[in-house]
């Protein structure tokens, strides 16, 4: 039992290490897409083929009750999705200190159960 109980607590708080380190990071919940339009110039290929449309980038967040829309300059894009993923990473350091306590939980169950069937 000792070495369940060492390594939920070895598992835990290299988990809360991690979510220290993410402390300092931009967080960001959202989606990073990329959208094809005309400019509007009748002169320019994309007028008239599609596969020449221009791209740009855009994030998007439910935010305040709405999903609301915003356009990313290229120099912004990997700022976003850095921002992105490290609340992505969040989420799922979260889940995994879940884990560890539910394991903690279970683990404190089953040693009353064996405490109680040892009594005489």
């Amino acid at each position: 039992m000792a070495s369940e109980r060492h390594e939920i607590a070895r598992r835990r708080h290299a988990l809360q290490q991690q979510l220290q380190a993410l402390s300092g990071a931009p967080l960001m919940r959202g989606s990073i897409y990329e959208r094809r339009r005309r400019c509007g110039r009748p002169s320019c290929a994309c007028a008239t083929n599609p596969k020449a449309r221009h791209a740009s980038k855009f994030l998007t967040v439910f935010w305040a009750g709405r999903t609301r829309g915003f356009h990313l300059r290229a120099e912004e894009a990997e700022g976003v999705r850095q921002a992105i993923a490290a609340y992505e990473r969040l989420w799922e350091i979260v889940n995994d200190l879940t884990a560890c306590e539910v394991a903690e939980l279970r683990r404190q169950v089953r040693e009353r159960q064996r405490a109680r069937k040892r009594r005489p």
